[in-house]
């Protein structure tokens, strides 16, 4: 069975060490969520933290090449005529740009078309992102962003089924900071938020509230000349509405429950899984590309960002 090669920039928390959060489910990291794909190879991984180096061999053994930095294993891959199908970038965000330029520039020989995974945000700046996408055009890359909600099929079930509520009247948001995010830091959730927007075309017709509660809150509710769709429980939990006439008011509708699915899934997995099936052929397009994520950024400002909160 051919394998698709893979390195991964970064061993944090989305790039390795979620894997070691049971709760989080078996695919929760970057690397585990290859290593549980028969179809890639991990060939090579970097990261300045040595404590992070040797958790990896420890936990993932020494198959793959284990360096210090994005250059150090750019230059090992070259060296060694090493062709990467997949880059991932689990990197701090700051660092995204330099390290898809490193990659294309270092790589540029190369005749076959490979797939950057950046996490998100693909920038912190929609020019930072215009002159990306200029890069990447003239190249044998693609550059994907890990907006997650994309290979949800919880939010593709909402996406696909909106047009049966009818016209969009309203949507709303509500959701808190990630637990872990002590800085409230908007861009780490908010920019999610505003691929959504981007994807559904509602950016003009959604509420979005922000709550600073100790608690994580993700909820989205939509509403249509005939129905309704609520994204529910971190969206783990879909449900349909659809308008009948009121059983408890004359002359008056009401709503009525459809559809309602419980989904427990790892986006994670579901993207490499889309990946497979591009690389092999079975897709021409992927579920989002490097202008979603430019878009995104534009959205994240106008919609979604508080300058209130500092």
């Amino acid at each position: 069975m051919k394998k698709y090669t893979v390195v991964v920039i970064g061993l944090g928390k989305i790039g390795m060490q979620y894997s070691f959060d049971k709760k989080r489910g078996s695919s929760s990291s970057h690397v585990s969520a290859i290593k549980n794909n028969k179809h890639f190879e991990l060939v090579g991984v970097c990261d300045p933290t040595k404590k992070l180096q040797i958790l990896f061999q420890k936990k993932f053994g020494n198959k793959a090449k284990i360096l210090h930095n994005h250059l150090q294993l750019l230059h090992y891959l070259k060296d060694n005529k090493i062709f990467c199908n997949l880059y991932v970038i689990a990197t701090p965000s700051e660092t995204h740009a330099k390290i898809i330029r490193d990659i294309i520039s270092t790589q540029k020989s190369q005749k076959q078309s490979s797939i950057i995974f950046c996490e998100k945000p693909l920038t912190e700046t929609y020019n930072v992102g215009k002159r990306l996408k200029e890069l990447v055009k003239n190249s044998n890359f693609q550059v994907v962003v890990n907006h997650s909600r994309r290979w949800s099929k919880t939010w593709q079930r909402a996406f696909f089924l909106k047009k049966q509520i009818g016209e969009i009247q309203k949507a709303a948001f509500f959701f808190s900071t990630s637990p872990e995010n002590k800085l409230l830091d908007q861009m780490r959730d908010g920019i999610h938020i505003a691929d959504l927007l981007h994807w559904f075309d509602i950016g003009s017709k959604t509420m979005i509230t922000r709550l600073n509660t100790p608690y994580f809150i993700y909820d989205f509710h939509m509403w249509g000349t005939l129905g309704k769709i609520e994204v529910l429980d971190y969206g783990t939990s879909f449900k349909l509405y659809k308008k009948q006439i009121s059983k408890k008011f004359r002359g008056f509708e009401e709503l009525k429950l459809i559809k309602s699915e419980k989904i427990s899934e790892s986006m994670l997995k579901n993207s490499y899984d889309e990946f497979t099936q591009f690389f092999k052929g079975k897709r021409k397009t992927l579920s989002t590309n490097i202008s979603d994520a430019i878009v995104a950024l534009q959205v994240y400002k106008k919609c979604v960002y508080d300058p209130t909160i500092s």
